[in-house]
């Protein structure tokens, strides 16, 4: 008898753990497929609220792996996917749809033999140079309003720092040989040129007006082509700055970051291949210039620059949407390739 009652109690039991309710945690519980979430929740307790989420797509660049969403990065690939979300949403059971990669071009070209013979063009060629010297154009400014604000802030201040202005300081805007002769020089109009310094082919040129010359005397005894005011306290030259760029929705996002830029003292322009940055920023005490030879082209009209607090966010449109490897084109590369 006793061997039966085991049988019948070991059945019971087997029996009520089949026909019980499962235990809150496990199964009912679905994995969401968000990207930076991968939790288990409760589809009965699923708020707007519930998930923690990355909504871009992830993007590598320079070593980087990047959230498009949120721009948090890191060069370790472990800690860029423990990256918390940036988005509060519900959870999803649901795979993302993997994106479709492009495929590669080829050209097929038929041979004499009886097999096929496959030559692969490659993808994302740089695009041509044959008008590098077409026309400068300035890429349209958008200011936000932290970066004005900050701009008042720090002209509330500098007032006593004019009161430090020597006569006989020499005006530091290029292409202007005028003195401070006193207040009144500070009421004076400036001539000067606002663009940047090329040299190409043996010819020199001011960006801003192109009077394009192969003297060297004669290119810095031009004369100035932009009205404006003197700047009589020394500006610092910053040649390196720090930068990085993405590219996402046909754009390319490059952001060249310092502190309290001076819109009407900064100047983006292009020729939709060739891309020249002058931003006086550190609230007018620093200025950097940039010069890109962009990968590929971009549509000049189509661009703009934001001016933030703390940051040029240049969003310059393409003339195609293939992917740029690169930001700046690279000769050497190109012509290894062709070899």
């Amino acid at each position: 008898m006793a061997w039966q009652e085991t049988f019948v109690v070991r059945k019971v039991i087997a029996f009520s753990c089949y026909n019980s309710e499962p235990w809150m945690g496990e199964e009912k519980l679905l994995y969401c497929y968000n990207k930076g979430c991968g939790t288990k929740f409760d589809p009965g307790d699923n708020n707007n609220d519930s998930c923690l989420y990355h909504p871009g797509a992830p993007y590598f660049h320079d070593a980087y792996k990047i959230w498009s969403c949120c721009n948090q990065k890191s060069t370790d690939f472990s800690t860029w996917l423990s990256l918390k979300g940036c988005t509060r949403g519900q959870h999803s059971n649901q795979k993302a749809i993997a994106e479709t990669k492009p495929e590669k071009l080829e050209t097929k070209i038929k041979s004499q033999l009886s097999e096929e013979v496959i030559v692969w063009s490659g993808l994302n060629k740089p695009a041509a140079r044959h008008d590098s010297l077409k026309i400068m154009k300035a890429i349209k400014f958008e200011v936000t309003d932290g970066a004005l604000k900050g701009i008042e802030r720090f002209k509330s201040e500098i007032k006593e720092a004019e009161s430090d202005i020597h006569v006989g300081v020499s005006c530091k805007n290029t292409g202007c040989e005028k003195v401070y002769e006193g207040e009144e020089s500070k009421d004076e109009k400036c001539m000067y040129h606002s663009g940047v310094a090329i040299f190409h082919e043996g010819m020199k040129y001011w960006s801003c007006c192109e009077k394009k010359t192969s003297d060297f005397g004669t290119f810095l005894e031009q004369k100035g082509c932009t009205t404006g005011q003197h700047c009589w306290t020394k500006t610092e030259r910053i040649d390196k700055i720090r930068e990085d760029w993405f590219s996402g929705g046909g754009f390319i996002h490059l952001n060249v970051y310092c502190k309290g830029a001076i819109p009407e003292s900064c100047k983006v322009e292009s020729n939709g291949l060739i891309l020249q940055i002058k931003v006086v920023h550190g609230f007018g005490a620093k200025e950097t210039q940039l010069n890109y030879e962009l990968f590929g082209r971009i549509n000049v009209d189509a661009s703009k620059v934001i001016i933030g607090e703390r940051k040029l966010e240049l969003i310059l449109k393409q003339e195609d949407i293939a992917s740029w490897p690169r930001l700046t084109y690279d000769a050497k590369s190109v012509e290894a390739k062709a070899n």
